[in-house]
């Protein structure tokens, strides 16, 4: 796994044993986001809501184990299943500070590689906190798929 700020983005990439197919609904269904985006220590999403088209909508709750609920949402720009996937993302805890996430899905071997990049904060405060996030997610997202490997 590899998750580094490269300018002003932050780029990652990791390898995970499913079809990109499979990990592409990873990234959409809300069942499936409410199971791995997250964990008991640092905040839980939930209440996931999306219309994964151009221009649909989608929004989480998240919590933290002793913080106040906030949100995030924003517009899906790119829905290219299994290959692209694009939306802006608008954090409740930085009014106006809208930014793009891009994912990338391509088969490599039995799995997918996942390439993501997240652009256009208003502050180096931001971009920093954010990658240190990214950490966390792509690590809980290849975990979800080492989980269900175990599952079959």
């Amino acid at each position: 796994m590899t998750v580094e700020i490269q300018g002003e983005a932050i780029a990652g990439e990791i390898e995970i044993e499913a079809p990109p197919e499979k990990v592409f609904d990873a990234l959409v269904d809300p069942a499936q986001l409410t199971e791995w985006w997250g964990s008991a220590d640092t905040y839980r999403t939930f209440n996931w809501q999306v219309d994964v088209r151009p221009g649909g909508a989608w929004r989480c709750e998240a919590q933290g184990p002793t913080g106040p609920v906030s949100t995030v949402g924003g517009r899906y720009l790119v829905v290219d299943r299994p290959n692209r996937l694009s939306y802006t993302w608008n954090p409740s805890w930085a009014p106006g500070e809208e930014s793009q996430v891009h994912y990338t899905l391509e088969a490599a071997g039995s799995g997918t590689r996942v390439s993501f990049k997240h652009e256009g904060f208003i502050t180096a405060t931001s971009r920093e906190a954010h990658s240190m996030g990214w950490k966390r997610v792509a690590g809980w997202l290849q975990e979800h798929f080492q989980r269900e490997d175990k599952r079959q």
